[in-house]
């Protein structure tokens, strides 16, 4: 893959980076935990030619439902009033996370139907 479509997918609202789904999935119940996790499991989307990142760099194509999306946000939105803070290496709050989660409820709802989330699963393989 080159260098211009990896960059042109990795900026689409359904492209969910390894970080942003295992900070999502701590704070969610069971059901959206477990979608999210599942993503984890498939074939991130393939690095360019002497991309440096490793697994941690990984990313994903979804296409959960408006449903899913939203009630997500609502956890989220949670884990940002209540303080709640991300682990790992670097500690923030919820705030960017619940921007990214926001971006992809808003190409969802405004999406007329599946043709694009489609055409980009199928680019990412």
């Amino acid at each position: 893959m080159r260098w211009e479509e990896y960059k042109q997918l990795c900026d689409h609202p359904s492209v969910l980076t390894r970080w942003l789904i295992e900070q999502t999935a701590r704070i969610c119940d069971a059901d959206r935990s477990r979608l999210l996790e599942a993503i984890l499991e498939t074939t991130p989307i393939t690095k360019p030619a002497g991309h440096k990142g490793g697994v941690a760099t990984d990313v994903f194509s979804s296409s959960f439902s408006r449903e899913n999306i939203a009630l997500i946000i609502e956890q989220v939105q949670r884990a940002v009033a209540t303080g709640e803070r991300t682990t790992g290496p670097i500690e923030r709050d919820y705030t960017s996370i619940e921007k990214a989660w926001l971006e992809y409820l808003h190409w969802r709802t405004d999406s007329p139907n599946d043709q694009e989330s489609q055409k980009l699963q199928e680019d990412s393989n």
